[in-house]
């Protein structure tokens, strides 16, 4: 299962976090903030599971959209 990614402030570009993307690791930590350490700049940051879910699916979409 591939792991939630969320979009480093600091680079703009796509990481990984602890969070499986199935169905119960989503819903366990739905409501959860994270604090990252982040492998792309080297600071910690501090994330909503919620909001990183949605922000992936919706680039995806919008990557999709533009690639057609």
């Amino acid at each position: 299962m591939p792991a939630l990614l969320f979009t480093c402030p600091n680079t703009n570009q796509r990481a990984p976090t602890p969070i499986q993307t199935d169905v119960e690791s989503l819903r366990a930590s739905w409501t959860k903030k994270l604090k990252i350490n982040c492998s792309l700049c080297g600071q910690v940051h501090e994330i909503a599971v919620r909001e990183t879910y949605t922000e992936g699916v919706l680039r995806d979409a919008t990557d999709a959209f533009r690639r057609a």
